[in-house]
């Protein structure tokens, strides 16, 4: 059985999520919950395709605070394990979830791992759904994670996939010369990484080349003419995102740390323009031949 939410039915997953907000000023992983409570309507967009029977088997890989497995365990029975790298965020993330055990779906169960995505150490055949949400475009090797998709899917099972491609995105106005070069930087200092901006138009490609069929592709749209003001939630998180680049970003001599921090200190600052901001991201569902 599915329970269907109701309009406030996310209500005690933001609470949860603010109130460790609150008592940690500098979590684990820096913007990235902040990142989650503020991302949350687009984010639960995509729960009618990570529809499963009851008891399914579901793993989420790059699970960060464990959002999509705490979501989807709130309307379905399911069994989630959530992988990711950062062990301190996976501490979080089981604490968080034991305080929403009575929120859960009956039935529904989550636990967490440490892990790569490229070589999970889980048996063959093992799963029902595999979920990858913003994870493909920070890897250096995506097609050995979908490899594993593949090895670790049971026959007919599906891969949900949701990531970037900055080439479905546009603001204008543009953005003020310093927050424009701040973000150049950013993104080539995550190229650097190994890491891919325009993922997204490639994920289908790699899902055939890897045995899978795929059921459907969908861009996820978003558009807004808003003003962001000092202050305002979404610039505050965009600051802390910037400001935990920068280690990398200036190491990788992109920018020079007092330029940097003169960019940051104006956006900071910057007066609320509007712009209208239009951004799609790719949804990829791929079936386990």
């Amino acid at each position: 059985m599915t329970r269907s939410p109701t309009a406030g039915a996310w209500d005690e997953l933001d609470r949860a999520y603010a109130r460790f907000l609150d008592e940690h000023p500098l979590p684990p992983g820096g913007s990235l919950l902040a990142q989650t409570i503020l991302t949350g309507a687009a984010r639960r967009s995509l729960l009618p395709l990570l529809d499963v029977a009851r008891g399914a088997d579901v793993l989420d890989l790059g699970t960060g605070y464990g959002p999509v497995l705490l979501e989807l365990a709130r309307v379905r029975a399911v069994r989630g394990l959530g992988v990711d790298t950062d062990a301190e965020v996976l501490a979080a993330a089981e604490a968080i979830t034991r305080s929403l055990a009575s929120w859960l779906h009956d039935g529904s169960s989550i636990r967490f791992r440490l892990g790569e995505a490229g070589s999970l150490d889980l048996g063959d055949a093992t799963f029902d759904l595999v979920c990858a949400r913003l994870l493909f475009q920070h890897l250096e090797d995506p097609r050995a994670v979908v490899r594993e998709c593949h090895r670790i899917l049971r026959p007919g099972g599906r891969a949900v996939v949701f990531d970037v491609d900055d080439g479905f995105s546009v603001t204008y106005p543009a953005t003020s010369p310093e927050l424009d070069r701040l973000e150049g930087a950013f993104d080539r200092a995550q190229s650097l990484r190994g890491g891919d901006r325009e993922v997204g138009r490639k994920l289908t490609t790699y899902f055939v080349d890897a045995g899978f069929a795929i059921a459907s592709v969908q861009l996820l749209a978003q558009a807004q003419h808003v003003a962001a003001a000092q202050g305002d939630a979404s610039r505050a998180v965009n600051l802390a995102r910037l400001q935990a680049a920068r280690g990398d970003i200036v190491g990788a001599g992109l920018i020079e740390a007092g330029e940097f921090d003169r960019c940051l200190a104006a956006y900071a600052v910057e007066p609320a323009v509007a712009r209208f901001r239009a951004e799609s991201q790719v949804v990829v569902v791929a079936v386990r031949t």
